[in-house]
C-alpha cells in the first residue's frame, strides 16, 4: 500500500492545544456524517492525526500553514474512492477546519 497525497488545504492559523481539542470535539460532532464507522488518534511526537475507516488509514498532517491530507488504502479500496466520494471527504474535512478555527469562517 502506498501513501497518497489527496489534497492540501492553506489555513489562517497553526494547530495548537487550543485547536487540537476544537478539533477532536467537532470531530466527534460531525461523526455522524461519515459513511461507516472510523477511529482517530494522533501519532506520538507528531503533529499528524491518523483516521483509520477500514479498509483506508486517513493521515492528516498539521504544518505551520497548511494541511496536508494523504490516504493509504489496498489498490482494490482506492478504485472505490471515486471523484463524489473525494469531493465530499474534502467537504467534510474543510468543515472541520473551519469550525476549529483552523481556516476563517468565511469561504
Amino acid at each position: 500500500m502506498k501513501r497518497q497525497k489527496i489534497y492540501e488545504f492553506d489555513i489562517d492559523a497553526p494547530l495548537n492545544d487550543e485547536r487540537r481539542e476544537a478539533l477532536e470535539a467537532n470531530i466527534e460532532k460531525n461523526a455522524g456524517l461519515s459513511p461507516k464507522p472510523f477511529e482517530y488518534g494522533w501519532e506520538e511526537d507528531a503533529d499528524i492525526l491518523h483516521i483509520l475507516i477500514d479498509p483506508a488509514d486517513i493521515e492528516v498532517e498539521f504544518l505551520d500553514d497548511k494541511v496536508e491530507l494523504y490516504v493509504t488504502a489496498p489498490a482494490w479500496a482506492k478504485v472505490g474512492f471515486t471523484a463524489k466520494k473525494k469531493a465530499e471527504l474534502q467537504r467534510l474535512v474543510e468543515t472541520v477546519l473551519r469550525e476549529s478555527e483552523f481556516i476563517s469562517a468565511q469561504p
